[in-house]
């Protein structure tokens, strides 16, 4: 009897340890893939003058991404379509929780405005949590709030991320909406030793990620099979 428990622990080990690779290989392809880890052993790069963009007075983060050769008009706009969906569904939740790396909570507010195909124009209203930081049974977060705008064009997606708000934290439950130009900017987040502000710092920091990680996800979209 042992040597049978002990033969099927074994068979058990053999099936996980061959299974964990196709898991985790999931988990990094798709329209929504798992994000990558972020650190914050470095800052010197979200503390740079430019870093968070300024147009006429307002921040306005633009980004162009490639796709994949031998996708049509047509299918890029599918592909961006069914990503902007998933990514912008009201009430939606990504992860186990939010002590999950890759946690992802949308709020009610949130949606995919418009999808004009024979324009190739894709608008998102996007309402989500930003977390900052994690703790047992409690979390550091605020919730922001953004227009996305996108371009499909003839082999590659352009897009401009605008009009920022978040709900700063006042404590006892209380939060204050602040637009992006009165808080992240080099202006409002940076020291007078060219150091992140403590408050507005992490704010910056957590946009600055979003953008990024919105880049990432478009370039996921539209350039693999």
């Amino acid at each position: 009897m042992t040597k049978i428990i002990s033969k099927m622990r074994k068979i058990f080990f053999a099936i996980i340890a061959m299974a964990l690779p196709m898991m985790m290989n999931a988990q990094s392809v798709g329209l929504l893939a798992r994000k990558p880890r972020v650190t914050a052993a470095n800052l010197s790069s979200y503390a740079e003058k430019g870093a968070i963009p300024e147009e006429n007075g307002k921040v306005v983060f633009k980004k162009t991404v490639a796709a994949m050769a031998g996708l049509s008009k047509e299918d890029i706009f599918n592909r961006m379509q069914q990503w902007a969906a998933l990514r912008y569904e009201p009430n939606s939740m990504v992860g186990y929780d939010y002590q999950d790396p890759n946690f992802h909570k949308n709020l009610e507010y949130a949606k995919l405005k418009v999808a004009d195909r024979q324009n190739g124009i894709i608008e998102c209203q996007g309402a989500e949590e930003l977390i900052f930081s994690v703790k047992p049974l409690a979390k550091n977060y605020t919730q922001a709030f953004y227009l996305l705008d996108v371009k499909v064009n003839q082999g590659s997606v352009d897009f401009t991320l605008h009009t920022i708000n978040f709900n700063i934290d006042q404590g006892d439950n209380e939060f204050v909406r602040m637009d992006a130009e009165s808080w992240i900017t080099d202006a409002e987040a940076i020291n007078k030793k060219g150091e992140l502000r403590k408050r507005q710092g992490k704010f910056r920091v957590k946009t600055i990620d979003l953008v990024n990680q919105i880049e990432s996800e478009i370039a996921n979209a539209i350039q693999n099979e």
